[in-house]
């Protein structure tokens, strides 16, 4: 599972509720197919999946490197919609959009707008979540569709985004105020349906916090003995963990020999604890 995925596909969710024709049904990652759901629903839906995701690795860092997905929105119409607008004297009006190919179309084209300026608007929380797991888009494509399934005539157009995300966060990666991580887990603690889904993250993430020294070689995907020879590993006691060194000694043979603090102590009291 892709963690950044996953709160993408979320973030965008969120971010599109109650901001589009759809109102609130907009499903993340519905199992059953589009036409069935607008059978049932004949209201104007929304389906957000996350199809392709590749990551450009260099080395054996799987969860860093050039992260793309695509996001795939799915909208769909069945019935007549009826559309807030104003007239000419500036009065709140209704306009119904007849269930017509023309009209569908047309509603169509209203709905990918909507998307796409909720998306693109740092004016709610989700939506400035979304942008800074997204730092780039590369790519938009619009495909349409249309059917008649189980006696309901409807027409669809999907919405594809190819995006750029952020890396994949490591046990113990940054998740403060501001940053991208601590922004997504603050929105989803803050959302009741999400709030347990933070707390399996935030258990996989934060709670599972690895030494420094360990973070940097999961993040470059190499084991711990490569990063001895690179000179980031520290000395370890034989329980694994890492202990201080108060002097590096080099021997008439030019060899590397490391005096711990104990031993020095040790060294400078006697064997028997006396100066």
């Amino acid at each position: 599972m892709s963690l950044t995925r996953l709160a993408m596909r979320l973030a965008a969710s969120r971010a599109l509720l109650n901001r589009t024709l759809a109102g609130a049904r907009v499903f993340d990652s519905a199992v059953d197919p589009i036409d069935q759901t607008i059978a049932d629903t004949r209201q104007p839906l929304i389906v957000l999946t996350t199809d392709e995701h590749e990551v450009e690795i260099t080395g054996r860092a799987l969860g860093s490197g050039n992260n793309r997905c695509e996001l795939v929105i799915e909208m769909a119409i069945a019935s007549r919609v009826e559309v807030p607008a104003r007239d000419g004297e500036g009065e709140q009006i209704t306009i119904a959009i007849p269930h017509t190919d023309e009209g569908m179309e047309l509603t169509l084209d209203m709905m990918e707008h909507q998307i796409v300026s909720a998306l693109n608007r740092d004016d709610n929380e989700w939506s400035r979540v979304w942008m800074k797991l997204v730092p780039r888009i590369t790519r938009r494509l619009s495909r349409r569709g249309a059917s008649a399934e189980n006696g309901v005539r409807f027409a669809a157009r999907q919405l594809v985004l190819a995006c750029d995300l952020v890396d994949e966060p490591i046990p113990g990666s940054t998740t403060g105020a501001g940053t991208a991580w601590g922004d997504v887990l603050t929105a989803m603690d803050a959302d009741a349906a999400l709030a347990p889904i933070a707390g399996m993250l935030r258990a996989m993430i934060v709670d599972n916090a690895l030494p420094e020294w360990e973070q940097t070689a999961q993040m470059l995907g190499i084991p711990l003995s490569v990063l001895d020879q690179l000179g980031d590993l520290p000395v370890l006691d034989e329980d694994g963990d890492p202990v201080l060194i108060d002097a590096v000694v080099m021997d008439e043979e030019g060899d590397r020999e490391t005096v711990l603090e104990a031993e020095m102590a040790e060294a400078e009291d006697g064997p028997d604890g006396d100066p």
